[in-house]
C-alpha cells in the first residue's frame, strides 16, 4: 500500500511541476509580436501596391492620401496593445494555488470513491503469500496447504450434506498424515452416502492407516461390504488381497489379486504392479523365505479413488498414469516407515498441488495414478490445466512438506491424460 500511494504523490508532484510554473511567472507576449512582426509586413506591401497603381494611372492622387490612412490607422489598431511596454501579463497565482490543492485532492479523492483500495491490500497479501518459501524456490509451506484445509474444514460446517467436500478434506488430512481427522472427514461421507463401494473402500484404507497401518477389524468390514456392492471393485480387491495377506492367510490375498489383474488392462502399471504382489504371495504360500510389507499392494497403487456421485469418465479426464523408481545410488538411503509421495503442480498456476496422494515405500516399481478425484481444493483439478509436472518424494518423517534429507525426482512438463510416465527419485533435498 505504501509503495502505490508513493507513486501516486510522484504522478501529481510531475503534473504540478509541468503546469504550474507557467501560471506562477509573468507571462510576456512574444506569440502577440510575432503576429504584429507579419501585419506590419502585410501593410507595407499594400502601401507599396497603392504608389504602383498611383504611378500606373490607376488610382487618383486624392484616393491614395485616404488610403494610407486607412492602412496607417489599422497598423495602429492592431500592433499597438501587442508593441506597447504594458502588454506583459500578469502571473496567475491564484489560479496555480487552486490547481495546487484541487488536482491532488480531486485525484485522491475521485480513487477512493470509485476505485478499491482494499483490492490493493488483498492484492500484496496474496504476492506475499506466493513469495519464495525455502531458498527463493517455489513452494507450497506447511500453513499455505494448513490453511487451505481449514478453510475447507470451515465451510463443511455450513454444508454438511456435501459428500465431495467431506471426500476431498479427508484426502486432504490423509495427505497431511493427519490419520485421526481424515477418519472423521469419511465417517460424515460414509453417513451420507453409505453404500458406495468406492466411498467404502477408501474409508477402510484411511482407516488402516490410522490404526497402525493394520486392516484388521472395522477396514476388513468395510473392504468386505465394499466386494459385497461390487466384487469387480478394483480398490476394494486391492485391499481384500491387503487384509488376507496380513493374516498370512497368501492363498487368499493371491486369489484377490488375482481378480483385480483380470479386470484392469493387462499392460498397465497397475497390473505389473500387482503382479509383483502375486509374486510374494505366492512365494510365501510355498513356505519361501522373505517377509513383505503388510500392506504390500497398497491401495494407492492399485486404484485412485472416485469421489461419491463422480462418473469414473469425469475422474479420469485428466489422470496421469506412471510408476516411480528409485536411483541405484540412493536405494540405500530408504528406510523402513518411509512414505513416498506422488503430487501434480501446475506449470504455469499455483504452487498447491493438483492432486496428491501418499504410500508407504515398498518394492520398486511403485505403480501410481493421479486424476481430479485427488484434487486438494475445487478449483484445482488436474484436468483444469494445460500442462503439469510430477514429481515424487520420499519423506523420512512423513510429512508433506519437504524436509531436508528427503529423496526427490521430477518430470519435466506432461499434459493431463498422459499415461506411461516415469519419475526417477534420484536427488536428496538440500
Amino acid at each position: 500500500m505504501m509503495v502505490f500511494w508513493s507513486v501516486v504523490a510522484l504522478l501529481l508532484l510531475g503534473a504540478l511541476l509541468m503546469l504550474l510554473p507557467a501560471l506562477w511567472k509573468p507571462r510576456w507576449p512574444g506569440a502577440a509580436l510575432q503576429a504584429a512582426d507579419v501585419n506590419l509586413a502585410i501593410y507595407r506591401d499594400q502601401i507599396g501596391e497603392a504608389a504602383r497603381d498611383l504611378e500606373e494611372g490607376l488610382l487618383p492622387p486624392g484616393q491614395m492620401a485616404q488610403a494610407r490612412e486607412d492602412i496607417q490607422r489599422r497598423v495602429l489598431e492592431e500592433t499597438g496593445p501587442a508593441l506597447s511596454g504594458n502588454a506583459v501579463l500578469a502571473p496567475a497565482r491564484r489560479t496555480a494555488w487552486a490547481l495546487a490543492l484541487l488536482l491532488p485532492l480531486g485525484s485522491v479523492s475521485t480513487y477512493l470513491y470509485l476505485g478499491d483500495p482494499q483490492a490493493i491490500g488483498d492484492a500484496a497479501a496474496s504476492v506475499q503469500a506466493k513469495a519464495p518459501a525455502q531458498g527463493g524456490k517455489h513452494s507450497v509451506t506447511a500453513e499455505q496447504i494448513e490453511g487451505m484445509v481449514a478453510n475447507l474444514a470451515q465451510r463443511l460446517k455450513s454444508q454438511p450434506d456435501d459428500v465431495e467436500g467431506w471426500m476431498m478434506l479427508g484426502r486432504s488430512y490423509t495427505a497431511l498424515g493427519r490419520y485421526p481427522d481424515a477418519v472423521i472427514a469419511f465417517r460424515r461421507a460414509i453417513a451420507l452416502v453409505p453404500e458406495d463401494p468406492t466411498l467404502l473402500a477408501d474409508f477402510a484404507d484411511v482407516l488402516g492407516m490410522a490404526q497402525g497401518k493394520r486392516l484388521a477389524g472395522e477396514p476388513a468390514q468395510l473392504v468386505q461390504k465394499a466386494l459385497d456392492i461390487d466384487p469387480k471393485h478394483v480398490k476394494a480387491l486391492a485391499l481384500a488381497g491387503s487384509v488376507a495377506f496380513e493374516a498370512h492367510d497368501y492363498a487368499s490375498a493371491r486369489a484377490y489379486w488375482e481378480r483385480l489383474i483380470a479386470v484392469v488392462p493387462p499392460d498397465s502399471e497397475i497390473a505389473r504392479s500387482v503382479r509383483g504382489s502375486v509374486a510374494q504371495a505366492v512365494q510365501l504360500e510355498g513356505g519361501g523365505a522373505g517377509a513383505a510389507p503388510a500392506m504390500a499392494a497398497n491401495p494407492s497403487t492399485a486404484a485412485s479413488p472416485t469421489p461419491a456421485g463422480t462418473s469414473a469418465a469425469v475422474a479420469g479426464a485428466g489422470k496421469i498414469v506412471g510408476e516411480v523408481r528409485i536411483a541405484p545410488a540412493l536405494a540405500a538411503q530408504i528406510a523402513p516407515g518411509d512414505t513416498l509421495f506422488v503430487f501434480a503442480r501446475a506449470v504455469q498456476g499455483p504452487r498447491m498441488p493438483l492432486a496428491i496422494f501418499r504410500q508407504p515405500v515398498g518394492a520398486w516399481p511403485r505403480a501410481f495414478a493421479l486424476d481430479d478425484s485427488m484434487a486438494m481444493a475445487p478449483e484445482l483439478r488436474l484436468s483444469g490445466f494445460g500442462q503439469v509436472t510430477v514429481s515424487a518424494r520420499i519423506s523420512h518423517s512423513g510429512d508433506a512438506t519437504p524436509h531436508a534429507g528427503d529423496l526427490v525426482g521430477q518430470t519435466g512438463p506432461i499434459t493431463p491424460g498422459s499415461t506411461g510416465v516415469a519419475i526417477v527419485i534420484d536427488r536428496v533435498q538440500p
